[in-house]
């Protein structure tokens, strides 16, 4: 969140509050550092190989539900500069 907040010139409460909201809507899921494995859902190789789990860290990924929303609008943007 720290990093995300710096690299936009954000407050991080914002970054929190943007990240709840997408974590609500189902648009991505989380993975508690907790959990033994994850898949690394960003990645080609995603069936390939597990992230290990580090203390203390979270993961965030992409849900299909925020894959179809980022694909919507992406094709959004590129129609309106066509």
């Amino acid at each position: 969140m720290d990093e995300i907040s710096q690299q936009f010139g954000v407050p991080k409460s914002f970054v929190e509050y943007a990240v709840q909201e997408l974590l609500r809507k189902e648009y991505i899921k989380m993975f508690n550092s907790e959990d033994e494995k994850i898949t690394c859902a960003l990645c080609f190789h995603k069936n390939a190989y597990f992230l290990r789990k580090a203390k203390g860290i979270k993961y965030y990924v992409l849900t299909e539900k925020g894959k179809g929303l980022l694909s919507r609008e992406n094709k959004l943007v590129v129609g309106a500069s066509q």
